[in-house]
């Protein structure tokens, strides 16, 4: 399933309920935003397919694709996969956020532009911990560089930090020889 068909589905939701979009976003997104995600320019995050599909009372596994259904609303306790990565980035324990958010890093996947976004801001704050070998670091710090720039929240200064990295811990492991 892609973006225009998701649109499609919550455009004829909305249509079918006799709602306007202004009615359908509230204070939880804008109505330009929700026009793009109808017309299949945007993509929407988990939360707000979650909020669409409570707002236009339709089962999120609608707006989700057969194939990725599993893995993308597979639940441990009430925490689906992104939002456990984010926790534990928060909590610190970004290597866990990092393998966590791993599995979604498929450009067919519909959350794909922010598990790119959380594994990269992940492998980066790994590769900067405390205790971490050279070897390590360089490794999560390349993982980070090739992400950076994937997705809708590609981010330059990401990659550009994880060079930086992988060029510290080089340097760090070549001063040990």
């Amino acid at each position: 399933m892609d973006r225009a068909e998701i649109g499609r589905i919550i455009k004829e939701a909305r249509l079918a309920k006799k709602l306007t979009q202004s009615q359908v976003v509230g204070d939880f997104i804008t109505r330009n935003m929700l026009s793009q995600i109808e017309s299949g320019t945007a993509i929407p995050s988990i939360k707000t397919l979650e909020y669409l599909s409570k707002k236009l009372d339709i089962s999120i596994h609608l707006l989700t694709p057969e194939d990725r259904r599993l893995s993308i609303t597979e639940t441990e306790g009430d925490s689906r996969p992104i939002m456990k990565a984010k926790a534990l980035y928060r909590s610190g324990d970004f290597r866990g956020a990092a393998s966590t958010v791993k599995p979604l890093l498929q450009t067919d996947n519909l959350f794909y532009d922010e598990a790119c976004a959380v594994y990269t801001m992940s492998c980066l704050a790994h590769a900067k911990s405390a205790g971490v070998s050279a070897s390590e670091a360089s490794s999560y710090a390349k993982e980070a560089m090739f992400y950076a720039d994937k997705g809708f929240y590609s981010c330059r200064e990401w990659k550009v930090e994880a060079c930086c990295l992988v060029e510290s811990a080089q340097q760090t492991y070549n001063d040990k020889d």
